[in-house]
């Protein structure tokens, strides 16, 4: 599998494609809100990372991505909850998850966390909606801790145009570190000062475009790669 770092012009309006057709496919399909510039601004200024199941693979074999930004460069997106405990640099928000492969999300999220040990993150901070579906259970699972109430998100809502509820959630201290020494521990590889992060799947299922668990529309982009570097069984502290 190979995580990248969307770069590009093309490669990043093929992630904006991609997100809004999965959102709005997904449970009962979600949408921004007219006004909202919340998603705008995460995609012209956050990081983008797309999952590709094999390597140098063009922005149209993109199979699950996320974004993700520190508290330094953008703001959180809701003010739950409190991380003031933290220096910014050091709080990663993720969001803007989307996948269409079963087992695609799993191994996006896996890179995410390899990314914050390699940033050295304190927390990782989610807001995964919780009503009118619940999608919580696969954080609380890898020990993110629910730290205060389940908010009206004011952003989004449903393709219908019904209120979306999401849960603030976070990830940090012993469980953090668990996690992060984890994914470790079953190795990758970086390239470009870890703009590309490479790691075998080891779930039993194979995530894969050719075999989508839904229909997709495509597009185009590609992207370049330098030699590797290894990382192997160490983990942060």
């Amino acid at each position: 599998m190979e995580l990248r770092l969307l770069c590009g012009e093309d490669e990043r309006r093929v992630f904006e494609s991609r997100m809004t057709e999965a959102r709005a496919k997904h449970g009962v399909g979600f949408k921004e809100v007219p006004r909202s510039k919340l998603g705008e601004i995460h995609l012209r200024f956050g990081e983008l990372y797309g999952l590709f199941e094999e390597e140098n693979q063009p922005a149209d074999r993109m199979m699950s991505g996320f974004a993700l930004h520190d508290l330094e460069s953008l703001p959180q997106s809701y003010p739950q909850p409190d991380l003031g405990r933290y220096p910014a640099w050091s709080v990663l928000e993720c969001g803007e998850l989307w996948s269409f492969s079963k087992g695609a999300g799993v191994l996006a999220r896996r890179g995410a966390a390899i990314f914050a040990g390699l940033r050295q993150a304190r927390a990782i901070l989610v807001y995964p909606i919780c009503r009118p579906w619940d999608g919580t259970d696969k954080y609380s699972q890898t020990g993110f801790a629910k730290p205060c109430d389940p908010v009206v998100f004011p952003y989004g809502q449903t393709m219908t145009g019904d209120e979306i509820w999401v849960l603030p959630m976070i990830l940090e201290g012993v469980a953090l570190i668990n996690l992060t020494r984890k994914v470790f521990e079953l190795g990758f590889e970086t390239r470009n000062n870890h703009a590309i992060i490479r790691f075998d799947n080891p779930l039993p299922l194979q995530p894969s475009l050719n075999r989508p668990s839904v229909p997709f529309q495509s597009g185009g982009g590609i992207g370049e790669v330098e030699p590797a570097n290894s990382h192997n069984r160490t983990a942060p502290t």
